[in-house]
């Protein structure tokens, strides 16, 4: 099975190097100063106390999806038309497509422009970070989740989850995607703008209660959105998704490590698309508004 990254930043060299090195075939489709570091050196990848050099085939030609048999788009939210525009003319029908990005929009988005090809919708829980160009850092869980979203039956679905196994990920599938992102949602708006405000990890957030209340604030509000929308979360998930923050180890979020790079965030995704979905709903979402307003001022900044 040949594996095509499309979108190869910390989430995307993690798993490319773990398949790799479980034995499949794998490019990565990268861009910038972590391409060029890739294609000079290799990538160095940290992960469960083992430093491990690697070289990993890479470049930034949509042409290397002529030879996938499964492209996995890592890339941000923010660049997901982008990227399917460009991998457009490339990709046969018989690929299998699979989403990991944040946010419940994306296996919708790519199904609009691949609707012949079989697409899982992906939850990746992970801290990873570029300590450099070409540097990857796995700090925490990694687990993914897959899930039928258009075209695909299990034939299509397990040989992908196995793949993952066989690389030593924890990767189960689900019945229901829908509530697999939507359950990464309340999360991801719990902690991503409030981590990225205030310089602080997720397990500090979490143990704080003024800063707790915040976030749990914030997660009722996805709750109520994601309830009106008909997919089924509970307040025992608001409860759990805390109670694992503070056990956490030293997470630093996508968009904490996106506002001090001077990088575009995914608010809009995340707590911006919580707060516009409310408004058409007629729901209050106070909490998310605010975040997505500090944020974006942040990023403008």
């Amino acid at each position: 099975m040949n594996f095509l990254i499309a979108g190869a930043g910390a989430v995307g060299s993690h798993y490319g190097s773990l398949l790799q090195q479980a034995g499949f075939e794998v490019q990565l489709l990268a861009r910038g100063a972590h391409l060029k570091a890739l294609q000079a050196g290799g990538l160095r990848h940290e992960t469960d106390g083992k430093t491990v050099d690697l070289e990993l085939p890479a470049g930034d030609d949509p042409k290397l999806a002529l030879d996938a048999d499964v492209i996995i788009f890592c890339c941000k939210t923010t660049g997901l038309a982008a990227m399917c525009e460009e991998l457009q003319p490339y990709v046969p029908p018989e690929v299998i497509l699979v989403t990991l990005q944040n946010g419940v929009t994306a296996p919708d988005a790519v199904q609009g422009w691949f609707p012949d090809n079989a697409i899982l919708a992906g939850s990746a829980f992970i801290g990873t970070r570029l300590e450099a160009p070409g540097h990857v850092i796995h700090s925490a869980a990694g687990h993914l989740r897959l899930g039928h979203w258009h075209g695909e039956d299990a034939q299509v679905l397990e040989p992908v989850a196995a793949a993952f196994r066989e690389a030593g990920v924890d990767c189960q599938v689900v019945d229901d995607p829908r509530r697999l992102l939507w359950h990464k949602m309340l999360w991801n708006c719990g902690f991503n703008a409030i981590t990225a405000l205030a310089r602080c990890h997720a397990r500090d957030i979490a143990r704080d209660p003024a800063t707790a209340r915040i976030v749990r604030q914030a997660m009722e509000e996805v709750l109520a959105v994601s309830t009106a929308l008909g997919v089924e979360l509970a307040e025992q998930d608001v409860d759990r998704q805390l109670e694992v923050s503070r056990e956490l180890g030293l997470v630093k979020t996508s968009m904490w490590q996106d506002i001090e790079a001077g990088r575009p965030t995914e608010i809009g995704e995340m707590n911006g698309y919580v707060a516009d979905q409310a408004e058409k709903l007629g729901l209050q979402a106070p909490v998310n508004r605010l975040l997505a307003t500090l944020v974006a001022a942040l990023e403008q900044r």
